[in-house]
């Protein structure tokens, strides 16, 4: 269980200067992380003791303790690649690498799902009635940029992918109307593409939906809404595999929104690409 969780579940149990602690660091995890215990309980309006009192509670040796797991939890590890790469050395077989591999695409997978349930209606309905829906995600958020992109495309046009090949990503900004929502992908560290676009989406006054590993995230600090990914990974680099998973649900949720429409649109498409040869079956 990660700090986070632990703090929605025992929340009830905490006495009142405990909790207004707790609710605290969920409303504010910046400061939380980057303040000094003293100076976190001066924003808090407690004693610095109350804090290393809930991190007791919530099972850590001390506020430190506890601050170092919520930065892991939150995925602001900033271990650098060739470090977490050289890690990969001491793994004893390809075995027990292969095993915790996947065992941290179920986590991921688990703790993205229990995160997103509150979001979920609203975003999808922030998508249904926009003009027009921008996707955007650069460097290693791309490919669930374009799988999101793509499959969206078959029942709705009015979709556009910011890809920034060329740089061209002005072509789409300069269009952004406040009936727009622009859609961010991305994990840290994060692209610096990304945040030209967020600026230019906010300065447009479109919705933005992000769709990020951390409330610290840049892309969920201007977030109308935003739904969590968890990018926790044994390798040295971030994993993608519950970002994934959650533009798959979008469009799942999307399609029973849209309804018979979206399924007509659907029908005619994957008619189209099979005529044209675009998509070939597989042969028996």
């Amino acid at each position: 269980m990660n700090p986070q969780e632990m703090l929605e579940k025992k929340t009830v149990l905490l006495t009142p200067e405990l909790q207004r602690a707790a609710d605290f660091i969920r409303q504010y995890p910046h400061d939380a992380i980057n303040l000094s215990m003293r100076a976190f309980a001066d924003q808090v309006g407690v004693k610095p003791a109350t804090l290393l009192r809930l991190a007791q509670r919530l099972e850590y040796s001390g506020w430190e303790a506890f601050k170092q797991d919520f930065v892991q939890a939150l995925g602001l590890n900033h271990e650098s690649y060739q470090s977490r790469a050289r890690k990969l050395l001491s793994h004893s077989s390809s075995t027990t690498l292969y095993q915790a591999m996947f065992n941290a695409h179920n986590d991921n997978l688990h703790e993205t799902w229990q995160q997103n349930h509150q979001q979920m209606s609203a975003v999808i309905e922030a998508l249904f009635r926009a003009e027009h829906v921008y996707i955007c995600g650069f460097r290693a958020s791309y490919p669930v940029a374009y799988s999101l992109f793509y499959s969206y495309r078959l029942f709705e046009k009015h979709v556009s992918l910011i890809d920034g090949q060329a740089s061209n990503y002005e072509v789409f900004t300069r269009e952004l109307t406040t009936d727009d929502v622009v859609l961010m992908i991305g994990f840290s560290p994060y692209s610096r593409e990304s945040l030209d676009v967020l600026e230019a989406a906010r300065l447009a006054g479109s919705k933005i939906v992000a769709l990020t590993d951390s409330p610290l995230s840049p892309l969920a600090q201007y977030a109308t809404h935003t739904l969590y990914f968890s990018s926790h990974s044994p390798s040295f680099f971030p994993s993608v595999v519950a970002a994934m998973g959650m533009a798959e649900s979008l469009l799942a949720l999307l399609v029973t929104r849209y309804g018979d429409k979206a399924v007509g649109k659907i029908a005619r498409a994957e008619q189209f690409f099979f005529s044209c040869g675009a998509w070939v079956k597989a042969t028996r």
